[in-house]
This record gives C-alpha cells, structure tokens and sequence, in this order.
C-alpha cells in the first residue's frame, strides 16, 4: 500500500506531463526554421551567383563588341567579306561597321551563351547625316554603342567615343617655324626657282591654299612684308629666288599656333610627358636612338604601310639615297637633312635642334607639313623658342608641297584615338 507521500508526488507530476513533448515541438520548429532559412540562403546565394556570372558575361561580351569594333576601324579586321577597310566616313553615314554583323548578335561563347550586338554608331558632328552627301566630308569623332548579351539575357550596355585622329593639332601652313626669341631665324630657301613651297592643296580638296610658311611676328615685318630678306612672293632671298605660293607667309598668333607648339613647356609635354610621342613611340616599338636603328627596322620609316608609321628619332637623320621613301609621322630631334632623290608623304616634326637642311643634287618632295622649333629638353619655365635653321639653298630640286590627304593619315598613324568609354 502506497504511502501518503508517494501519492502526493505522483500527483504532482503527473501535472507536468507532456512539457518534454512541448520543448521538443519548439526545438524542432526552432531548428527547422533555422534550416529553412539555411536553405533559403543557400538558394538565395547560388541564384545570385548565376545571375551575377550571368551579368559578367555579358559585361566581358560589351567589352568584346568594343574592342571589335576598334579593330575594323584601325584597320585589323576587314569591314567586309572582300577585305575592305572601313573609313570613317563609311562609317558614320552607313552606321555599319562590318557587313553581316553590325546589329546582329555576333557569339563569344563557343556555346553562343553570350554575345553582344552594335546597336548604334553616330557622328556626333553630324548626328542627322546631313553631311553624308558630301564624299570629302571627313568626320573626327563617332560614338559607338554596343549591347553585351549574357546567360539567362543578361544585358549590359557600354559605349566607346573615338577620335579619328591619334594626333590631333592643326595645319595652318606648310612649314610652321615658331622663334619667341626675338632674334631672326636661320631663314634661307635658296636663291634658283627650282626650290618650290607651296600651301596649294595637293590632295585637289579645291580648299583655298594654306600659308607656305608661318613664323613669329619677330620674324615678320609688316611694314616690308618680308621674311628676313625675302620679297612677299618669295623672290629675291638671294637673287631670283624659289617659287613660294602664297608669298606672304602669316604670323602665328595664339589662335592658329599648333597646341603643342604654344609654348616650350608645352612642346616638351607633347614630347616628353607620361603620355608625349616619346612614351608613345617606345609602347610602340619606334622610337630610335639613330637613324640607321630607324630605317633598318622592319616598317621602316613607313614607305611599305599604305597609311605610313609613326617613327620618333632621337637623333640626326639623313632623307635621301637608301631611304627613298616613307610617310606617315616622323619626328626627329636632331638635323634633318634633304638630300638627293627622296619622297616623304605625311608630316615631318623637327623638334629639339630645329634644324632643317637640304644638301646634294636630285629631287626631293615632301607633301604634307612640317614643323620646325627648337628648344631643350629641360629648362625653366621662362624658356622660349629660339632660332630655328630652315635652310634649302643646298643643290638639287627641292620641292615642300600642302598636302591635306597625307596629313590625314599621318594625324592616324597608330590607330585611332579612343576618348572614352563608359557603361550607360
């Protein structure tokens, strides 16, 4: 028989029956939670790292359409299935950049999971194509847009604005000699007219002539109209003189002087800054530190490219017999010197020595511009433009020709300039 105290226990307990089962229901449903959330997260995560491969795909797919398209409009890749180069004229007024596949999905995936589309090419100084009826109408600068297509359409949208232009500067006459010295140049184009500079276009642009020669005002007398000596018209340097067509030559003032010619800090900057021709020369591979390194490399000084090259000597050169040709853009820091037969298409920079000689017989052309400057490497801030030597009394025909088609070009040489690129 049970005790009073055993039966008073058992009655309380059994008040207390099924608190376990209640703590292990809540457990349960606290952990199953947990779970379900771990589960969700999990889900969660891989979906947003699908769609986040997904979203790269197609950014890496945008940037695949831009790069594609710098590479028909330098050149490297044909614009149509014969081998035709795209120009930028056909460019902005077709808004094609390569037949059969400007604004049809072009795959980068080898399972054509992503790809990407041009979806629109403008000039953006001729957004309306109003000039497009002009066939000499030469536009500077196209915004390329391009729509990178991923996994599960993903989209990304990126556009490009490119300069036709790797160098861009202006050409206001065909030898350009700045001298903010205040001494007189070393001015001398020879006394026979068999020496011609010319600012006649000889590209046939029917534009109105350029000057044959720009000089500072100290080298310019207004009241004489002369150039050290020289008669307007060119004659009478000394004795019956070359043919310079116009004779007048003009004054450079702030306005029609090259950028990089403004000042001697700013010609040094062009030269030798981060991101001057030097620099842009050794990414390159042509920058050279004499002129036999220059015309035994394997383009040359351009004679072989349609489009020329861009060649940085640092050092004397010599344009003559062995180096018949070239074009393109050509800068040399020391003396230049013409002599017998040679040809040069594009634009010649001389600067550094600022030295220009023609010597020898034959016949020598140059169409296109030259500019000639000198000042050193370093410096103070004060430092200006002295004298610079323009000489082509030496012996043979010399002939320095305008020329706005071969300017082009040279203005190109490299590949064309690339302003910026954006995700819109």
């Amino acid at each position: 028989m049970k005790s009073k105290k055993a039966i008073m226990i058992s009655d309380h307990n059994r008040g207390e029956r099924g608190a376990a089962l209640i703590s292990a229901i809540l457990l349960s449903t606290l952990l199953l939670a947990a779970g379900g959330i771990l589960i969700l997260t999990t889900t969660m995560t891989g979906i947003t790292a699908g769609d986040s491969t997904a979203e790269m795909q197609a950014y890496y797919a945008a940037e695949a359409g831009v790069a594609r398209s710098l590479e028909v409009l330098r050149g490297n890749v044909a614009s149509t299935p014969t081998g035709t180069r795209a120009s930028f004229h056909n460019v902005a007024c077709s808004r094609t950049l390569w037949a059969s596949t400007s604004g049809n999905l072009v795959n980068v995936a080898t399972d054509g999971s992503s790809g990407f589309r041009v979806t629109s090419i403008v000039d953006l100084d001729d957004q309306a194509g109003a000039k497009c009826g002009t066939a000499s109408y030469k536009p500077t600068r196209l915004r390329i847009q391009v729509t990178g297509i991923g996994p599960k359409n993903a989209r990304k949208n990126m556009e490009a604005v490119v300069n036709r232009f790797t160098l861009e500067y202006p050409v206001n006459a065909t030898v350009t000699l700045p001298n903010t010295s205040g001494n007189p140049i070393n001015f001398n184009v020879g006394s026979s007219n068999v020496t011609s500079v010319s600012g006649e276009d000889a590209a046939g642009s029917g534009a109105p002539p350029i000057a044959a020669f720009a000089v500072s005002n100290a080298d310019y007398t207004a009241t004489n109209n002369v150039i050290d000596g020289c008669a307007p018209d060119g004659s009478s340097c000394n004795g019956n003189g070359p043919n310079i067509t116009p004779g007048d030559p003009t004054v450079l003032t702030s306005g029609n002087t090259p950028s990089f010619l403004q000042s001697v800090q700013t010609a040094r900057q062009f030269m030798y800054g981060n991101e001057g021709m030097m620099a842009a020369a050794m990414n390159q591979g042509r920058y050279f530190t004499s002129a036999t390194d220059a015309l035994a490399s394997a383009a040359g000084i351009g004679a072989s490219n349609p489009d020329g090259v861009f060649t940085f000597v640092d050092g004397d050169l010599t344009l003559g017999p062995g180096n018949p040709t070239g074009q393109g853009t050509l800068i040399v820091t020391g003396t230049l010197t013409l002599h017998g037969n040679f040809q040069f298409n594009g634009v010649i920079m001389v600067l550094g020595e600022g030295r220009v000689l023609r010597d020898g017989g034959g016949h020598g052309d140059i169409f296109g511009a030259i500019f000639v400057a000198k000042f050193d490497r370093t410096g103070p801030s004060t430092d200006v433009f002295q004298p610079p030597t323009f000489d082509t009394s030496g012996g043979g025909t010399a002939n320095i020709q305008y020329n706005s088609a071969e300017i082009d070009k040279a203005k190109s040489v490299g590949g064309h300039a690339v302003m910026g690129v954006r995700e819109y």
